[in-house]
């Protein structure tokens, strides 16, 4: 019998990967030499370039120049030589027999004019852009080692915050927000695009894979995506097939995390010393160890690590750029661990005559992980320094010591008496068709598919702490989610005298499928299994077992287009509109148009600005753009049912079920309308650039879930559209080169940025409710610290105003009662989360072959609530927990807490992010084309008056700026590293 054979997509990757590998291994033997030429490639002034490229044209050989600017290269005869040099205009030779000796002097060009930026479905200058574009290449990227591509970028856009709320975890990301918060419940971070794939994982590129990156801000730029515009776009690329001789590469970075940030307690000493002076009468409290639980639960400075080998050449009709990408990232928290496996290959093959371009990508992430339980840290923070760690008389607790409190476990025996693990499978691939039908058209067609399979396990044994005794508990969890994207492109240029047209239409189409399942049970006879034998547990018959299951679709279906006109490359025009259709609205809004109009005007091409050499470029820009946001989940505007009890019926117990969700058929989009003036310049032969923005953006009918009667509503909450945010701000943004010489070069970058938000409405006839409380703080201080409200900033603190501690060492608030109490309707407002501004400098320094880079961040104002203060800055819980070293520099207040403004603090501060060091070695080898290494630190140090771990705490959402209690440490980094070329 013959058996069919069957496919899927790990076959099929393993298949193309193979192929890759061979057509490298036959590209890398290619030989064909005839003649060996040498010479020197220079710059006007006679200045040897470094790292020029020499290759011969339509093949894969080529070589670098030395740090001399000299070359040596075997080329056939009659072959046409290309010398290239970034910031200089491209150079070919023709070659002959008797042509041994080639010097080349290259001339600079106007690249950071010409620089082409992409602004969605198409490409354009930065001259000619008449939207906010910021784009950024990788010679201009943070230097240093990163889990995330974004930390490349951070604090190089003027108005994009990349924060770290989550701080060493290795399996956190950053928080993106762009030009302050415009949603209440949707999504509030930016649409990621990378290699045309829409939604695309951070995890599954490697940050030195990245080429370019290019921030759409404004309205007018972002309009092409429609439904997901609103909160911007970032559009990745990376490292692409090249013509070229076959190179391989091979990068590593070593990296150590050292001095972490953690909220400061008090000692074993400073406990007793507190406890015989403030609180004598518990003295029991005092059990004779000194136990730091913080290094009881940490790692001793962890060590983690990432080995790239990449390979890559061609010729003009096949090309070729494969990389993989080991890497284990080790956390503080001992237990926290992740690993990956990143392989990802790009083949560029022309057909017929060049008539035929196709683009194939594809990428396979193998990723294995240990979750942290940030509330370990909480434990080891208020645990008594003088309790020790374990107690072998008490076999009941698995050996560990065991002082009973509310909300208070030993944080060793949470980390040792659980195990939490999981791992992710994605596979993403994507080829993209270019058709040249003619000179002036092209056809673009590009289809991607996205798989990812995940599962997280857990197990906690009979002794952990939070359910002792209760026979271990075990939880699996599964789930995969599709997503298809197609699209379909023309594209349209003529130039006719002074005009210039470019034309786009299109298609697109995005289909989305995830499904999940869990389990979980209790009470094992042994802990052995762990979760590997969830059926074993008595907790399914005892009714303590759960498990459910849950599948979802959307579907997003758009057509588009765009114009884009310049007369003289002086008037600039680009008008767009999008008609995009999303299931997830309802049946009367499943459809949207979003429109977009920018101008743009080049002054220094006028005639009275023609002859002054030394402005380069000056440019007015204003535009206009309505995009939209639908990022929350589907089937918001459906009835759905959910159980609801259970009848006794025929002898058996049968379900019921009833509306678990109002229908609403006029469910439709956010919609922001956004208008944005720029100017950008460029002055003194481009050695000093920039640009300035101010914009103006509302986001009108905001989707909020509002409770509602029963009747008439079928259910006690309606997820509708009402309401309106504003946000205004300036930014700016400066890049200087302050020293060109042959020796010594110096570049800097400045931005700075402020926002201003405002909730300008959420209530109408039939919703009347304008002030929403949030915030919410439990335990033993229960209270809700912010409003959304009317007319009010987001992220605004209302509470007591806290005006000192009196002579009895108690606080007095203002407008308190004889019983020093506030009431509610006396509340001010204390403080606001967002910052008033936000600044970046990043500074590029090269000297010979040395270079050196620094990188600084600043938030100037916001304010942040200090939760490790408010419950725990107060002798009245010492000996039952430990309590903030601050209260130990500041003993005269002996009150109870209360939450007030003395917990609200200034969130300013100063960073230096980072600082690298690295060298280029002079190499002479015939197999080593390039060496270099470098020494990296992150997050080296942070000033501030803030008196907890960091004033960047989390600021999206609708609950900004509260410093949580269960947290992750901070580290400052330090990586080494190495990258040669062959």
């Amino acid at each position: 019998m013959i058996t069919k054979p069957t496919f899927n997509s790990k076959s099929i990757s393993k298949l193309l990967f193979l192929i890759v590998l061979i057509c490298n291994i036959n590209n890398m033997f290619a030989q064909n030499i005839d003649i060996e030429i040498k010479g020197q490639v220079t710059d006007k002034n006679s200045l040897p370039l470094p790292g020029a490229s020499i290759s011969v044209k339509n093949s894969q050989k080529g070589v670098l120049t030395d740090f001399d600017g000299n070359y040596k290269l075997k080329v056939p005869e009659s072959a046409v030589i290309v010398f290239s040099y970034v910031g200089y205009k491209t150079q070919e030779v023709i070659m002959n027999s008797n042509t041994t000796t080639v010097n080349v002097i290259l001339e600079e060009s106007a690249q950071s004019l010409d620089e082409v930026i992409l602004i969605g479905y198409g490409t354009s200058t930065i001259k000619e852009s008449t939207g906010a574009v910021t784009s950024i290449k990788a010679e201009g990227f943070n230097k240093g080692f990163y889990r995330d591509p974004m930390g490349l970028i951070q604090g190089k856009v003027a108005g994009l915050s990349i924060t770290q709320p989550n701080g060493a975890d290795p399996l956190a990301g950053y928080q993106i927000l762009l030009r302050g918060a415009n949603t209440l419940s949707s999504g509030q971070e930016p649409l990621i695009i990378i290699d045309g794939i829409i939604g695309a994982d951070f995890k599954n590129i490697n940050f030195q894979d990245v080429e370019s990156m290019d921030v759409l801000k404004d309205g007018s730029a972002a309009a092409i995506y429609g439904t997901r515009g609103t909160n911007g776009v970032i559009i990745i690329t990376t490292k692409r097939a090249k013509n070229g001789k076959s190179t391989f590469e091979y990068s590593s970075e070593t990296t150590a995390q050292v001095s972490p940030k953690s909220v400061q307690n008090l000692t074993a000493d400073e406990f007793t010393n507190a406890i015989n002076t403030y609180q004598p009468s518990r003295t029991a409290s005092l059990y004779g160890s000194k136990t730091d639980w913080f290094k009881e639960i940490t790692n001793s400075n962890p060590i983690s690590t990432q080995n790239t080998f990449s390979f890559y050449g061609g010729d003009n009709s096949f090309s070729h750029r494969t990389s993989l990408t080991h890497n284990k990232n080790t956390g503080l928290l001992q237990k926290n661990e992740s690993e990956r496996l990143l392989i990802k290959t790009n083949i560029v093959q022309k057909l017929f005559k060049d008539k035929l371009t196709l683009d194939f990508n594809l990428t396979s992430s193998n990723r294995s992980y240990s979750p942290a339980n940030y509330d370990i840290f909480r434990q080891a923070f208020i645990q008594n320094p003088t309790q020790p760690v374990y107690d072998s008389t008490n076999p009941n607790t698995g050996g560990y010591s065991f002082v009973s409190g509310l909300d208070y476990f030993n944080p060793v025996a949470l980390l040792k008496e659980s195990t939490r693990d999981g791992k992710t499978n994605d596979y993403v691939s994507s080829i993209r068709a270019t058709i040249k039908v003619t000179d002036k058209l092209t056809w673009d067609n590009f289809i991607s598919q996205q798989n990812s399979e995940w599962e997280n396990n857990s197990y906690k044994t009979n002794f952990f702490p939070k359910a002792l005794g209760a026979g271990g508990e075990a939880e699996i969890s599964h789930g995969r989610s599709n997503q298809l994207q197609f699209e379909s492109v023309f594209n349209y240029t003529q130039t006719f005298e002074d005009h210039n047209l470019q034309v786009i239409g299109g298609y697109s189409f995005q289909n989305i499928l995830f499904s999940s399942s869990y389990m979980s049970n209790k009470n094992f006879d042994t802990d052995n299994f762990l979760y590997n034998n969830i059926g074993a547990g008595l907790g399914l018959s005892d009714g303590n077992g759960s498990m459910g299951s849950y599948k979802g679709s959307s579907k997003l279906i758009s057509f588009f287009g765009r114009v884009a006109y310049d007369y003289n490359k002086k008037y600039l025009l680009s008008a767009s509109l999008r008609r995009e259709g999303s299931s997830k609205f309802g049946d009367n809004n499943k459809w949207g148009l979003f429109p977009a109009l920018s101008v743009g005007w080049r002054i220094n091409e006028e005639q009275f600005l023609k002859e002054v050499k030394w402005v380069n470029n000056l440019k007015l820009r204003v535009g206009y753009g309505v995009t939209g946001n639908q990022d929350f989940d589907p089937y918001q505007s459906l009835i759905l049912l959910q159980r609801v009890g259970s009848l006794f019926y025929n002898q058996q117990w049968i379900n019921s079920y009833g509306p678990g969700q109002n229908p609403n058929p006029d469910l439709r989009w956010e919609k922001k309308k956004e208008y944005n003036i720029g100017v950008d310049f460029s002055i003194l032969n481009q050695r000093l650039s920039g640009s300035i923005e101010y914009y103006q953006r509302k986001t009108e009918d905001l989707l909020w879930k509002f409770q509602v009667p029963v009747p008439p509503y079928l259910f006690n909450e309606l997820f509708t559209n009402i309401g309106t945010i504003s946000n205004k701000g300036i930014e700016v943004t400066i890049n200087a080169l302050i020293i060109n010489n042959s020796d010594f070069q110096w570049s800097t970058t400045f931005t700075a940025s402020h926002n201003k938000n405002l909730l300008d409405k959420i209530s109408n006839d039939e919703f009347t409710q304008k002030s929403y409380e949030r915030g919410f703080l439990g335990g033993t201080v229960g209270v809700m610290t912010q409003r959304i409200e009317e007319g009010e900033e987001l992220g605004t603190f209302y509470g007591p105003v806290w005006l000192g501690v009196n002579e009895e060492g108690y606080d007095v608030f203002k407008n308190q009662n004889p019983l020093g109490v506030v009431d509610k309707s006396d509340w001010e407002k204390i403080g606001n989360a967002n910052p008033d501004a936000i600044l970046g400098w990043s500074n590029s320094m090269n000297y010979k072959n040395w270079n050196l880079s620094f990188a600084m961040r600043a938030g100037l104002g916001g304010d942040v609530l200090n939760s490790y203060r408010l419950y725990d800055e107060s002798w009245q819980t010492l000996g039952l927990k430990n309590v903030a070293h601050t209260q130990y520099e500041n003993p005269e207040f002996i009150g109870n807490i209360t939450y007030s403004s003395k917990y609200i603090e200034d969130a300013s501060f100063l960073k230096l992010d980072n600082v690298t060091i690295g060298h280029n070695f002079k190499i002479k080898s015939e197999y080593i084309s390039s060496l270099n290494i470098f020494a990296s630190a992150q997050n080296l140090f942070t000033i501030t008056n803030y008196k907890g771990i960091d004033p960047e705490v989390n600021l999206g959402g609708i609950e900004p700026g509260i410093d949580g209690l269960s947290y992750y440490p901070r580290t400052t980094s330090i990586s080494l590293g190495l990258n040669v070329k062959f």
